[in-house]
């Protein structure tokens, strides 16, 4: 039986909310001092997935200056079928890929003593006495102080009705084509040309050439399609631009399912545990972006851990919260609601100030004038839902 080996910290998955948070301690000196250790049973060496994000000032894209990100300060929203090219400046839309993205995470912590990185597959987490936690894999238990967690688990949401859960899935292709069809200088966000066939579905395209795009088929849907579906829909969308399946190379693919929900994750939270990532509820519920949530909750994270505080008093809920969870009722009460929900506020709206918004950097006032361009009625619905749903004695709300 091997020596059971005691860390301040443990951070259980490399993943991209794991790796910033390893990285941020490395570059940190308070925790020069105190021994780390992170767990993953992945090596982390594939380019198997991009993040994307949007920022404002140079400041909030410096971090990322080093993966060489692909960048578009124009982005295309469909709108009776055809795409309407939006100007975001002050903002630029970014897309980050993994493999850079590791190699340069795993770089930081290889430069700190003090951080170790072992691939192994976590089996259990559990509190002991004495304020510890006990992480288990195959080879041995690790004992810590502090543990913060980003594995994900589907099952919980699923298995509870007071939240609506929808799926952010989609299927990727990063093709490179014989024919120059794409903008380069424009990234269609939201392109609902594509049949909805009851559902909020849509296709999304990162051109980094006038030859070379991230294709992905994208809903926002309780359930995944077979593989075929997705597969489909993108080999029907190439043909629309003029490209035939002999005029293109798919190099590689990526797939994927974000949840989109007001779900508490949080719950799962106590004083020397933080789950982080999409598994702490950091995925924005409404569009599943997590990559620059993920980022800025480190940001916060890192002085929080100096003062000495309970993990579970790290979380605050604000009113964007509020926000998705009655976007979020409204789609899962109709599902097809999403295509006239998205093109009338990008058609009423500027761009920039959407986007303000989906970062939750807008004043109140702001977000009045966001929600006004959505469907009024639709929406005072699902407000007085999800009030009576949050204050009506817990009987009522299974």
């Amino acid at each position: 039986m091997k020596e059971t080996e005691v860390y301040d910290y443990i951070i259980v998955g490399a993943g991209a909310a794991g790796l910033m948070l390893g990285s941020a301690m490395a570059l940190d000196p308070y925790f020069s001092s105190k021994k780390i250790l992170l767990l993953d049973p992945d090596p982390k060496d594939k380019n198997d997935r991009s993040w994307c994000f949007w920022s404002k000032e140079e400041k909030e894209a410096e971090p990322w200056q080093a993966l060489q990100p692909h960048y578009w300060s124009h982005i295309g929203v469909s709108y009776q079928n055809h795409i309407v090219d939006h100007t975001i400046a002050p903002y630029r839309y970014t897309l980050v890929e993994a493999a850079p993205f590791y190699a340069l995470m795993k770089k930081r912590l290889s430069a700190a003593p003090q951080i170790s990185l072992k691939q192994e597959a976590v089996s259990q987490v559990q509190e002991r006495s004495l304020g510890l936690m006990a992480v288990s894999t195959e080879a041995r238990t690790y004992l810590s102080r502090q543990v913060f967690d980003s594995r994900f688990n589907y099952k919980p949401l699923l298995q509870q009705q007071q939240y609506p859960v929808l799926q952010q899935h989609f299927i990727g292709w990063f093709v490179k084509s014989n024919k120059a069809v794409f903008n380069s200088q424009q990234a269609v966000f939201m392109d609902f040309s594509v049949p909805q066939k009851g559902n909020t579905r849509f296709m999304y395209l990162l051109p980094s050439s006038p030859t070379e795009a991230l294709v992905e088929y994208t809903l926002f849907s309780p359930t995944r399609l077979q593989t075929k579906e997705y597969e489909k829909a993108i080999e029907d969308y190439l043909s629309n631009l003029g490209l035939g399946t002999n005029d293109y190379e798919v190099q590689r693919t990526e797939t994927g399912s974000i949840p989109m929900s007001c779900y508490p994750f949080e719950q799962e939270n106590h004083a020397h545990y933080l789950k982080i990532g999409t598994a702490g509820g950091w995925s924005k519920p409404s569009t599943g972006y997590t990559f620059q949530n993920s980022h800025k909750k480190i940001q916060a994270l890192i002085p929080y851990l100096k003062t000495g505080k309970p993990l579970h008093k790290f979380h605050k809920r604000n009113r964007f919260w509020w926000y998705d969870r009655i976007l979020l009722r409204v789609l899962s009460q109709d599902n097809s609601q999403g295509k006239p929900i998205f093109e009338g506020l990008f058609k009423k709206r500027s761009a920039p100030l959407i986007l303000k918004f989906l970062a939750e950097d807008t004043h109140f006032l702001q977000e009045l004038y966001i929600m006004s361009a959505a469907p009024l009625w639709r929406f005072t619905k699902a407000f007085f839902r999800v009030m009576a749903q949050s204050f009506l004695p817990s009987r009522n709300k299974k």
